[in-house]
């Protein structure tokens, strides 16, 4: 039996990574279908009325009655071919469009997410990294984040090629991003960074692979690259995201043979642990992390899957060593798959 999936996105590269893992974990044992929508919440503000909504079974019903409500709080909305057999999506503000599709069109959903105060009852599934204490929830120890680095070869010798980038060069990936989850960044910071890093880089006799991310920011992303500007003769490739897109994460992590990190990213972190590299995270000055992402850091820490590094501290000390860290052996999509397997199996009887 071929399954339909509705794939609800946000645009946020994060997200879409982690619904992608999930979509190849199910793919891995059914044949399906995929129809994609993508959306955006119209206000922040909307998110505690949508909140309220959804667990008030009087306000919630007039929206299965008249499903063009919905698009009052979301752009993007569009028909879509039935039937639906499961939906998914990954981030908060996707949350309530999940659940209200999922009852419109009777399907079993799938979302990758805190719950922000919502009820897990709402959900068939909860994929978290975190015991939550419900029995509709799959725990794993990372975000099922799909990467494709064993099947990029032919993008990376293309890339290799277009851009001088020699296979024999040992390559160290400088990923950056921004405000949030507690951490502020200054331009202050980002000059210790780019410092400590291009140091490590000229000692090791290594090349830079650098990009910054939609949370840099343009402001932050012009200091930045005036910033490497001394440094042109050590980079191999820069990518400034606000500037010139490029989609270059797994290209770098396939390339690069130590990976250095923002730390208030989760979803970069995760995919730099998964690239099984030496993963080192650096934390600005201002640093309140939030309670349930600290836990997310320690517990990589602890297992010594990452090493965490402070702007403000020495790095001439750093060493690069394999043996300092113990490499994930199996990937989250793997331990899905095999999880989903009894969940699918109840969809297709």
């Amino acid at each position: 039996m071929k399954l339909n999936v509705l794939k609800i996105s946000d645009v946020k590269a994060g997200h879409i990574t982690i619904t992608d893992g999930v979509i190849d974990a199910i793919k891995q044992n059914s044949d399906i279908d995929i129809t994609t929508l993508t959306v955006k919440l119209r206000a922040k503000f909307l998110i505690p009325i949508l909140k309220f909504i959804i667990h008030n079974q009087r306000l919630n019903q007039p929206i299965l009655r008249y499903p063009n409500i919905i698009k009052l709080f979301y752009k993007g909305i569009n028909e879509f071919a039935l039937p639906i057999d499961i939906i998914i999506s990954t981030g908060g503000d996707t949350s309530f469009l999940n659940i209200w599709l999922s009852q419109l069109y009777k399907a079993k959903n799938i979302y990758c997410s805190s719950l922000r105060g919502i009820s897990a009852k709402y959900f068939s599934l909860i994929i978290t990294t975190e015991d939550i204490g419900v029995s509709n929830s799959i725990v794993l120890e990372m975000a099922p984040v799909k990467i494709n680095l064993n099947d990029n070869n032919d993008i990376i010798d293309k890339f290799s090629r277009t851009n001088n980038i020699q296979k024999d060069v040992k390559y160290y990936v400088l990923m950056i991003g921004g405000n949030g989850a507690g951490y502020k960044y200054n331009k202050n910071d980002f000059m210790y960074l780019i410092e400590k890093f291009m140091y490590i880089v000229q000692r090791d006799n290594a090349k830079a692979l650098i990009t910054t991310s939609r949370r840099t920011g343009l402001e932050n992303e012009y200091f930045i690259k005036d910033t490497f500007s001394k440094y042109q003769d050590d980079i191999a490739y820069e990518v400034y995201f606000n500037q010139k897109p490029q989609k270059v994460v797994s290209i770098f992590l396939s390339l690069g043979s130590v990976i250095f990190v923002t730390e208030e990213s989760g979803s970069m972190i995760t995919e730099a642990v998964l690239a099984k590299k030496p993963v080192f995270t650096v934390q600005p000055l201002d640093v309140k992390p939030q309670p349930k992402y600290e836990l997310f850091l320690y517990r990589l820490f602890s297992k010594h899957r990452i090493k965490r590094l402070e702007i403000s501290k020495k790095w001439q000390d750093i060493k690069i060593d394999d043996t300092d860290f113990d490499f994930i052996k199996q990937a989250p999509i793997e331990i899905l798959s095999d999880k989903l397997q009894s969940f699918l199996k109840d969809i297709k009887q």
